[in-house]
């Protein structure tokens, strides 16, 4: 009877043993780039419930079944993990689904006949647009509003840079605001000919204007927040880090993920307001299967190309002006003190120009001390002394940088800086060697969304659209496998995110994108042929 018994469970658990496990979904029959060092390539990934149980080769296929229809072949194309965009707009890209698209515009001229068209078919109370940038024109001077006037009258008009700090805005438009030519305002600027304003307003002047605009309904924001996380995935794109919003904006993005209205991951940076830090000092870090909330955004100066980031010294095309600060240093430091003794969340701080760079290195070292995992940003650290570059390594503080922004303002770049400046500017591959790690980004709307063009600049320092071009600084160019790291663990390890996120690994959240190539062998060349094919978002086709 025993030896009966002993037979009947060694047989039981033989039936067992080779039982399959039933899953999700299976994925085979790919070149996958894991990002994982202890295993960086393989041919199967294994998903149930939204997150990846199993990485492999061909062998895992006898552990796990799954109905045929989710058995997804990968016919030797390349899987990667999803895309993390670390510094982009993505409630801001959305909201410019409802107004004039200016990007691309060679002229003045071009961007008041778009206008005008788009105005014929706009109801709202306010005519907005957003994309114009008088360097690509071949007069690059500011324009001024009196055409603006003429076919506006008593239409408020605000058209904001490509940059998104500059706009030029009609003679309603600063009649609402309560903008004169007496106006004076701190970290902003009224440009004037003559002492008459032009209708061009610079960073905090430009808030004057928007403050005052009719907020889009709910119903029309869902509309184009789902027309922007469809052209995201579209593009390879499954997290996201959304760099400013007010707290009342965060927890409606993140309202729409709970109710399953928006599925892409976002990262949020909040802006600097009592209720955020409240809100940090109340919830702690914030974080669900679709938003997380765990630090603040902070704005040191404006922009290079409309002349508004803060220079050591003046700009060589503007030689009585060095650039301005948002605010003064005591309201960065106060900010500092505030989240790094009530909260544990990062400090985010956008900042181009090597004196605003110089300023809140020194304001986050006061706080950080020395190496640290606190993982406090600079967002852009575009222009950076060389003196100053020993600071990100000195206090662990992360550079997050954008590789098309190098490529794009490469053309017009020592107008602004002169050539002395130029060594520090842009420099990925030094800012790269201070900590080992280099989160990359976009800055959409500022650029255009596609990662894929990320990859291009960052390894080619060239811009992929345009023929005949200069390579700008060569020197400075990111390997492939570092570009690609920068846009998934890199990334995510910037946004406090790689225990879910930026590699294919048993636990992770099932976040894929599927090229017809291999980015870390790809010719220049040949990058054009590079396709998205399939994007997966936890576990599942989203385009």
């Amino acid at each position: 009877m025993r030896s009966f018994i002993f037979c009947l469970t060694v047989l039981l658990f033989s039936c067992s043993s080779n039982q399959k496990k039933r899953v999700d979904s299976i994925l085979y029959n790919g070149h996958i780039i894991t990002m994982n060092d202890s295993l960086p390539s393989a041919s199967v990934v294994i998903v149930d419930q939204g997150k990846i149980i199993a990485v492999g080769g061909n062998a895992i296929l006898n552990q796990f079944e799954c109905d045929d229809s989710n058995k997804i072949d990968l016919q030797s194309n390349y899987l990667y993990p999803g895309f993390i965009d670390a510094h982009c707009h993505f409630y801001g890209y959305a909201k410019t689904l409802l107004s004039c698209n200016l990007v691309g515009t060679n002229s003045w001229k071009e961007v008041t006949n778009k206008l005008t068209t788009f105005s014929q078919t706009s109801n709202s109370e306010w005519l907005t647009g957003r994309g114009w940038d008088q360097n690509d024109w071949v007069d690059k001077n500011y324009p001024t509003n009196s055409e603006l006037n003429i076919l506006f009258p008593n239409r408020p008009v605000i058209l904001k840079r490509i940059d998104g700090h500059a706009a030029i805005c009609n003679q309603k438009a600063l009649t609402l605001a309560g903008i004169s030519e007496n106006s004076e305002l701190q970290g902003g600027e009224f440009v004037k000919i003559n002492g008459k304003l032009t209708g061009v307003l610079v960073d905090n002047a430009v808030e004057m204007v928007e403050k005052i605009i009719t907020p889009p309904s709910n119903l029309d924001l869902i509309t184009v927040l789902k027309k922007a996380e469809k052209e995201c995935y579209s593009l390879g794109l499954t997290t996201l880090a959304d760099a400013g919003l007010d707290l009342e904006t965060a927890l409606f993005l993140d309202s729409l993920g709970l109710k399953n209205e928006l599925s892409i991951y976002l990262y949020i940076m909040l802006n600097p307001t009592i209720n955020g830090l409240k809100f940090a000092q109340r919830k702690g870090e914030y974080e669900n299967d679709h938003t997380k909330i765990c630090s603040f955004k902070l704005y040191a100066d404006g922009a290079l190309g409309s002349r508004g980031a803060k220079l050591k010294e003046p700009y060589c095309d503007r030689n009585d002006h060095s650039g301005m600060l948002l605010n003064d240093a005591v309201y960065f430091d106060k900010w500092c003190n505030d989240i790094k003794n009530t909260t544990k969340y990062q400090v985010n701080t956008h900042c181009i120009g090597d004196s605003a760079n110089r300023l809140l290195l020194e304001i986050y070292g006061k706080y950080l001390k020395g190496k640290n995992d606190d993982r406090w940003r600079i967002e852009h650290a575009q222009i950076i002394d060389m003196n100053d570059f020993e600071l990100f390594s000195k206090f662990s503080i992360i550079p997050s940088v954008q590789p098309t922004h190098a490529t794009s303002d490469g053309p017009w770049a020592e107008d602004r800086l002169c050539n002395y400046r130029m060594k520090g500017a842009y420099a990925y591959q030094t800012l790269l060697n201070q900590n080992g790690y280099l989160p990359l980004g976009t800055d959409f709307p500022v650029e255009y969304l596609n990662p894929l063009l990320t990859f291009y600049s960052a390894v080619f320092r060239e811009n992929l659209n345009v023929k005949n071009q200069k390579t700008f600084q060569s020197e400075e160019k990111l390997l492939p496998n570092q570009a690609l790291y920068g846009m998934t663990l890199w990334a995510a390890k910037a946004c406090r995110l790689e225990h879910r996120k930026g590699s294919i690994t048993a636990g992770m959240d099932a976040d894929f994108v599927l090229l017809n190539g291999d980015l870390l062998t790809v010719k220049k060349n040949e990058f054009k042929m590079i396709k998205v094919l399939k994007t997966i978002k936890s576990g599942k086709v989203v385009f």
